[in-house]
């Protein structure tokens, strides 16, 4: 039996005496994929953000890759790769040097080669030799994917990956989203697009500070006996 890369149980963070977020209960296994997702401010970021081990929960318990819930050791923090909102590479480097340096960061003994695959993969040939701040959004978020993905982690936590992006790189980052499931890395990631969260095989929906229980998008539009996730939430945002 697999062991599962998360299982945590009624995680909550609670800043000033008010609950930010309450009830993350979630198991993932290798090759999972789930989707966070409800309204902004709805302590998906603080979920992901708990996960990462980057804040320690207030309550729960359970484990992420193997450690108890809390914060990340240096060794769990090497096994995961967090893509926040914001970019988080060098403006000032090229694209070719910022890859270099997360590959110095992470240790990795073939860095030309795995630089090279990366380059490769995401397609950043055009951009390898421009400076990373004077990107274009879609580009920029592609080179962030890659540095996020060179060390191969079995675990993925990304914070709107496709916020903002044209339609060709929005579907790129989703075909690669597959295929990284399809090679057993697990991946949580948060979207305020109900439509691309239809992809997940199952989601957490966040409403009212809590998240609901772990399902499948066609379970809970079911349950609300629509056809899809985003009349699911419409309906269920109406009765509340």
């Amino acid at each position: 039996m697999v062991d599962p890369v998360i299982a945590v149980t009624g995680l909550a963070k609670y800043y000033g005496g008010r609950a930010v977020i309450e009830g993350v209960t979630l198991t993932l296994a290798p090759g999972d994929m789930v989707g966070l997702v409800g309204a902004n401010g709805g302590g998906k970021t603080t979920t992901l953000r708990m996960l990462a081990g980057l804040i320690a929960s207030d309550t729960g318990t359970g484990s992420v890759l193997g450690e108890p819930i809390g914060r990340a050791s240096a060794a769990r923090r090497r096994r995961i790769g967090y893509m926040g909102q914001r970019l988080a590479l060098y403006a000032d480097l090229t694209v070719a040097e910022n890859l270099r340096f997360y590959a110095d960061v992470h240790g990795l003994s073939a860095a030309r080669a795995v630089i090279a695959a990366a380059t490769d993969r995401f397609g950043l040939v055009p951009v390898l030799t421009q400076r990373f701040g004077t990107l274009s959004g879609g580009w920029a978020r592609r080179v962030q994917f890659a540095a996020t993905m060179l060390h191969a982690p079995p675990l993925l936590l990304l914070d709107e990956p496709t916020a903002g992006l044209d339609v060709v790189t929005r579907h790129d980052i989703w075909r690669w989203l597959d295929e990284l499931a399809a090679a057993g890395h697990a991946i949580v990631i948060s979207t305020h697009d109900l439509a691309e969260a239809e992809r997940c095989p199952t989601v957490l929906l966040y409403e009212a500070g809590r998240a609901a229980a772990q399902a499948t998008p066609r379970a809970l539009a079911a349950a609300a006996g629509v056809a899809t996730l985003e009349a699911a939430v419409r309906a269920r945002a109406t009765r509340t």
